[in-house]
């Protein structure tokens, strides 16, 4: 053994040597009335660990004891990491137990001593103190020894393993919850670029839409009957007539009618071959009250009214596009009309 290492052993065997012989206590009377005692959590620490250093004192309630200031460091060898608050309980007896933590370091390997850590207090006007036992801590350094003048080395590349296919067996629902939704997806695209019907078809039936000519009526039959131009809303009467005829135009004829300004529908009119001539004049005659009605407060007689109306359902029922019927439908709809006959017929008798 060189002289060296017999000296570090005798140096470590001494360390440990005083740690077990001194005291563990505080001294003299003072141990019954404040005691102290320091504790780590392991006797064994690795290079650069971390590990907490514990110190309790239990004393009088109505004493007051001085913590040892510790700032950076326990020992030239512990560095303290962080400073925990203190913690303060109650017992029996009027005495209270006061706790700190300290997490402490190490970047020394070998054993290091601790040594009785001193507190100080007044007891009857007289200067007093405990000390805790004393600690020893042995840190470690588990890796190679390195020496400067071997050099540095790169980095160990990653170890290389098998793949095995047993170990995606843990993984089987996940697989097949994966597999099944890749196929719906495929199944829905592909069923989406190739479908011939809309889908909205599918799904919902889409309902015949009504003609231009029966939705145009049934809202003139409400305008008649709500009569509003015979209580003095003229303004809303001229618009609901005009926002009526202007839907069934743009329907039937199939140009933007209710964006248009009413010069607007009839220069468009003027070029549609209506069945009758004088339908033209009607409806500018319509459009021209209403405009007035509508921005110049003009107020029209109640004939003209009646007349607008009028010649808004004439308009409907001369240029309604007539529905073409196959001949089966034709028959029906005659039995039908015939049926009609006989039964108001008989309700007249």
């Amino acid at each position: 053994m060189s002289a060296r290492k017999r000296n570090i052993l005798v140096k470590h065997l001494f360390t440990l040597l005083m740690v077990l012989i001194l005291p563990v206590a505080g001294h003299n009377a003072a141990a019954q009335t404040v005691s102290v005692r320091a504790a780590l959590d392991s006797t064994l620490m690795v290079i650069g660990g971390q590990m907490n250093l514990t110190l309790q004192v239990n004393q009088p309630a109505d004493l007051l004891v001085a913590f040892p200031h510790l700032t950076d460091t326990v020992t030239a060898n512990v560095e303290i990491v962080r400073t925990h608050a203190r913690d303060t309980i109650r017992l029996d007896n009027n005495r209270l137990s006061i706790t700190q933590m300290f997490t402490v370091t190490s970047f020394d390997s070998g054993l290091h001593y601790i040594p009785p850590i001193r507190f100080e207090y007044i007891e009857r006007e007289m200067q007093s103190s405990a000390q805790s036992n004393s600690l020893a801590l042995m840190v470690v350094n588990p890796f190679v020894d390195v020496d400067p003048e071997k050099g540095f080395f790169d980095l160990k590349e990653p170890f290389n393993l098998p793949f095995i296919i047993k170990e995606l067996w843990r993984f089987r629902y996940w697989l097949l919850f994966l597999i099944l939704l890749a196929a719906a997806t495929y199944g829905g695209w592909y069923f989406w670029k190739n479908r011939k019907i809309p889908l909205k078809e599918i799904f919902f039936k889409e309902q015949p839409k009504e003609p231009a000519h029966v939705v145009a009526l049934r809202e003139l039959d409400r305008i008649k009957n709500n009569k509003i131009w015979q209580t003095g809303q003229i303004k809303q009467f001229y618009s609901q007539l005009t926002d009526t005829l202007r839907k069934y135009m743009e329907e039937r004829y199939h140009f933007p009618a209710m964006e248009q300004t009413s010069h607007e529908i009839l220069q468009t009119l003027r070029k549609t071959d209506l069945p009758d001539k004088k339908l033209y004049e009607k409806v500018e005659r319509v459009l021209n009250t209403a405009d007035l009605a509508k921005f110049a407060k003009y107020e029209p007689l109640p004939d003209e009214n009646d007349m607008s109306l009028i010649t808004a359902y004439f308009f409907v029922n001369q240029t309604k596009e007539e529905e073409m019927l196959t001949p089966e439908e034709a028959a029906q709809k005659s039995v039908d009309n015939e049926k009609a006959e006989e039964l108001t017929s008989e309700q007249k008798k």
